[in-house]
């Protein structure tokens, strides 16, 4: 990284990071789903932003919803 971003602005990034990595985590699980199973709850151990994980993953035809059942943070991939 440049020397000239703040300590803020590093740990920023690096906070970026670590979730563009755990939604790739997740994006790759399912990565060879089926039609079929579009609509259904999965759940999936990844390395999350808060460490290892369990997290819910609902894949649909719009994004896929996921909740860390360790720290609570959800979101929506893709859309």
């Amino acid at each position: 990284m440049a020397e000239d971003y703040t300590d803020y602005e590093r740990d920023f990034f690096v906070a970026v990071d670590r979730n563009t990595m755990a939604e790739q985590a997740i994006f790759d699980a399912l990565a060879n789903i089926a039609d079929d199973q579009y609509y259904t709850l999965f759940e999936v151990e990844i390395e999350h932003v808060c460490g290892p994980a369990h997290v819910q993953v609902f894949p649909e035809r719009a994004g896929t919803l996921y909740r860390c059942m360790n720290c609570g943070m959800a979101g929506i991939i893709g859309g």
